[in-house]
């Protein structure tokens, strides 16, 4: 996480925790819980935890450093809003009003989205789809609120694959859902697959705060979805101190179009889009040409330039041929015959070029010295004639 704190380490985000309470007084905790909501007890502002998850999901998000321990959160500078929405996960007798429900659990998003909180983190997954519950996420998401759920630890019995959906994460348009893997990456069978997975983080041998005593480790020999979405809550926070302009589902796109997966195109669900990378969330560019899921600022990839042709020549201006033109080019056409037939005579012998009786009349005219001689000479005036 180092690189990523690098970029971000969730600065004034508020990120919700509508579960069992936190306990503010763990020394990991107590700079980090404002005073919030407790729905099972009026005079209590949900600082308090009996049930323990509630606590233990705060911590995976904003644990600060405490001296002899190494537990770090992964949004160590966000701040937690606790909303109380139980008192315990296991009722003790038929009427006990106490564990969670989806009706009151609804009152608490919406109590966290009207405060503001840009993360809400609810741990509890329900297995009856609950109307309340399904207009309390939508309207948290309307007022800019990402919801992260998990997915569902799986219940198989008798050789019988649990793949029912849970709630809210079942409500995927308006909410993350999470799954757990193992410690190597890989799916855990501890988790229901179906399709309302759309990412996957760590959820075995979770390391998180316990109560108002320290911390200890969770979830050490199975997985646990509910951990998984408490550690993308946490990454979700980094995400939204960095890029606040942006909107609740551009953060979630941010993480899934991110995640590590085998095809980039394609989602799987055992793991969503893929295992979380926190690095990779903080840095992604969108120029609209990653793979993956839908982009919800509907970025695409820009069409490449049209190719610039060479410019035509214009065609020069059409006008009316003269009468005067007509005549100057029938003239230079017939003096160019003249001027053939010449050339093609002058090179040809005398008796061909002439005509024969023109020809003998040239030969037979009168020597030049005589006719010089008779033009030349003196002329004499006539004589008189006498009376």
């Amino acid at each position: 996480m180092q690189q990523a704190w690098s970029f971000s380490q969730g600065d004034r985000i508020t990120v919700a925790v509508v579960d069992s309470g936190v306990d503010a007084d763990n020394p990991h905790l107590g700079a980090a819980v404002l005073p919030g909501l407790d729905l099972m007890a009026k005079k209590s502002d949900g600082r308090v935890d009996i049930g323990g998850i509630g606590t233990a999901t705060a911590g995976l998000v904003a644990a600060r450093p405490v001296d002899s321990s190494g537990l770090v959160g992964l949004a160590p500078e966000a701040n937690i809003l606790p909303v109380r929405v139980y008192v315990q996960a296991t009722a003790t007798n038929r009427d006990d009003t106490t564990v969670p429900t989806p009706s009151v659990t609804a009152q608490g998003i919406v109590w966290a989205a009207d405060h503001r909180a840009q993360v809400i983190l609810v741990p509890t997954a329900f297995t009856v789809d609950d109307d309340t519950l399904h207009q309390a996420v939508d309207y948290a998401a309307a007022a800019g609120s990402l919801v992260i759920a998990p997915t569902g630890d799986a219940n198989s019995q008798n050789g019988v694959v649990d793949a029912a959906p849970r709630y809210p994460a079942a409500y995927s348009e308006a909410v993350l859902g999470v799954t757990a893997v193992n410690a190597d990456g890989t799916p855990s069978s501890d988790a229901v697959y179906n399709s309302t997975v759309m990412l996957a983080a760590p959820g075995v041998g979770v390391v998180s705060t316990y109560y108002g005593l320290g911390d200890c480790m969770f979830a050490g020999d199975r997985a646990s979805t509910v951990y998984a979405a408490g550690y993308a809550g946490g990454v979700a926070a980094l995400i939204a101190a960095r890029f606040p302009e942006e909107s609740p589902a551009e953060w979630a796109y941010r993480m899934e179009v991110t995640a590590s997966r085998p095809l980039a195109a394609q989602r799987d669900d055992m793991v969503g889009w893929g295992v979380l990378s926190p690095t990779d969330a903080l840095t992604f560019v969108d120029d609209g040409t990653a793979l993956g899921p839908v982009n919800p600022s509907g970025n695409k990839p820009a069409p490449p330039p049209p190719t610039n042709p060479a410019p035509a020549t214009p065609a020069p201006p059409s006008r009316t041929v003269t009468t005067r033109e007509v005549m100057i080019v029938a003239a230079c056409a017939a003096l160019l015959v003249v001027v053939w037939l010449a050339a093609l005579l002058w090179g040809r012998p005398l008796s061909a070029r002439w005509p024969t009786g023109i020809l003998q009349k040239w030969r037979n005219r009168m020597p030049w010295s005589t006719w010089l001689a008779r033009h030349s000479a003196p002329k004499t005036a006539p004589p008189k004639r006498g009376l």
